[in-house]
């Protein structure tokens, strides 16, 4: 098969796949505000514990078996038929996750206390288990259809999921007059149609339960758990470090008074210096997301990276293959970075009727944190690509090396800078976490499987996307829609000649 073709074919089922990630990502992102006016923020307050908690939980329910099956079915026959990966996978998922989802119950209140949430809401753990336990099951059909090249289904199944999800929470919210906890129960019965509907996709592929291969999959899995910890370590400790700022800090670095911000001091629950640090982390925690679309695009290169390289891994050509998909990743990487903080600034400000905007201004102050944050999903998008050496050699110890090497980063960089730095301190740990990840993971595996990498030609486009950035940062008179517009085609049109256009000429290359 040509370049063009399956290059064609790696494209196309990133969009697929991204149609359910950005449907999700919008209708979660539409649901905050419906929440916002019927739940009061105490009341919404657990609901945020327990889904903050899930990143860290899923780890251990699915206990690297997500990446376990993909490796160990990725051969013609295993993804024909039935398949002892696929039982295999599926009966250690329902075994571990059936026990950790009892020890939850039979643990409450220890693991209420290690996640931060109040005793009057024990109850919400049993649909948090639920959810869990519901959600591990569907891991390996998932993978399987991704395997399989079924991008459409698994595309359908997850907007199923969505649609039950939203209906269910207005069903209960406004139907049945429920509180706070119909959004749990909402997630229990849409997580668990979703595995009614991935049945027959069970039952179609499951076959032996196989006890060798077992210990070779969880061999390739557990280093997945420490590594899956210090990836939401990276994540997630930045606002830790920011809700411990010091408040006359907080003062120093935003300008944020009493007599600046008068409507702030007046919130109901916020009282004396606290105010000052959960500002920060609401204004940094909300305006983060509006670098959704690059992470969107990053999480759809995963979902459709991993099943494609393990597909060709015997073509004659499949480092040649895999180091120009690289190349196309990087400038469309690079393109998404400046085009994101060229207009951001015109996104928060798009005006709506009432004299509104897109975004409250009481945000716009942690916008000098979206182009950094963009950097982190940059290296992001590296890591994921440079993963393809680590399963196809079956290094997966390496994956914990590069998570925990990040972590450190992120841990040393909270503690010296967070405090002092604020939010550009905290987005620069997170982003240079990502960045030591990604390389560290490329020196590992460089070793034991070597891909082409066109680095002459690659590094200049990166340092070329550098300067258009610092270029337009430091000139207020670029910071124009129509300059920005050209920039952003006039950066493309020397990228791809550079790359010797990866975009346009490498689809019409043949092998």
């Amino acid at each position: 098969m040509s370049f063009q073709n399956r290059i064609k074919r790696l494209a196309s089922d990133t969009a697929v796949y991204g149609i359910s990630s950005i449907v999700g990502r919008l209708i979660n992102f539409l649901l905050f505000p419906l929440y916002s006016h019927v739940f009061l923020p105490d009341e919404y307050a657990p609901v945020i514990v327990i889904y903050a908690s899930f990143m860290f939980l899923n780890i251990l329910f699915q206990h690297g078996m997500e990446s376990s099956y993909l490796k160990f079915a990725s051969d013609r026959n295993e993804r024909e038929g039935r398949s002892p990966a696929f039982g295999t996978a599926l009966v250690s998922l329902v075994l571990v996750a059936s026990a950790l989802s009892v020890l939850m119950l039979l643990a409450q209140q220890t693991v209420a206390d290690l996640i931060g949430l109040g005793d009057s809401y024990l109850y919400f753990l049993g649909y948090a288990a639920a959810i869990l336990f519901l959600d591990a099951l569907a891991v390996v059909p998932f993978a399987d259809l991704r395997l399989r090249n079924r991008p459409w289904v698994f595309a359908a199944i997850r907007i199923v999921n969505i649609v039950a999800n939203v209906g269910l929470n207005l069903v209960l919210i406004f139907g049945f007059k429920m509180g706070v906890e119909s959004i749990l129960i909402a997630n229990v019965a849409a997580s668990g149609l979703t595995v009614l509907v991935l049945i027959p996709t069970c039952l179609a592929r499951v076959d032996r339960v196989d006890a060798g291969l077992w210990k070779k999959m969880m061999l390739f899995g557990l280093p997945f758990i420490p590594g899956g910890i210090g990836y939401a370590m990276t994540e997630r400790i930045n606002l830790f470090f920011l809700a411990q700022m010091d408040a006359g800090v907080v003062q120093k670095l935003y300008g944020i008074t009493p007599a600046s911000n008068p409507q702030l001091f007046e919130q109901a629950g916020i009282q004396g210096p606290q105010v000052f640090a959960e500002h920060i982390v609401g204004m940094y925690g909300g305006i983060i997301k509006l670098s959704v679309l690059m992470a969107l695009f990053v999480q759809m290169f995963r979902y459709a990276w991993q099943p494609f390289f393990l597909q060709h891994q015997h073509d004659e050509d499949a480092p040649q293959l895999y180091g120009k998909i690289f190349s196309v990743l990087t400038l469309i990487l690079l393109f998404a970075f400046l085009g994101i903080s060229y207009f951001v600034e015109e996104l928060v400000r798009f005006p709506l009727p009432g004299g509104r905007t897109l975004i409250a201004s009481s945000y716009w102050m942690g916008l000098m944190i979206i182009p950094i944050a963009l950097s982190g999903y940059f290296f992001q998008g590296w890591y994921y690509h440079f993963s393809a050496g680590a399963y196809l050699r079956n290094k997966s110890k390496y994956f914990l090396h590069a998570t925990l090497a990040g972590s450190v980063v992120a841990l040393s960089l909270n503690i010296v800078f967070v405090p002092t730095g604020g939010m550009i301190a905290a987005a620069w740990a997170t982003s240079a976490a990502y960045a030591v990840m990604a390389l560290t993971l490329y020196f590992l595996i460089r070793p034991h499987y070597t891909i082409p990498y066109d680095w002459p030609r690659i590094v200049p486009v990166c340092v070329l996307a550098l300067v258009y950035f610092f270029g337009w940062n430091s000139v207020e008179s670029m910071q124009v829609w129509w300059i920005e517009l050209a920039l952003l085609a006039t950066f493309l049109v020397i990228s791809s000649a550079v790359l010797r256009f990866p975009v346009l000429r490498l689809l019409r290359q043949k092998r």
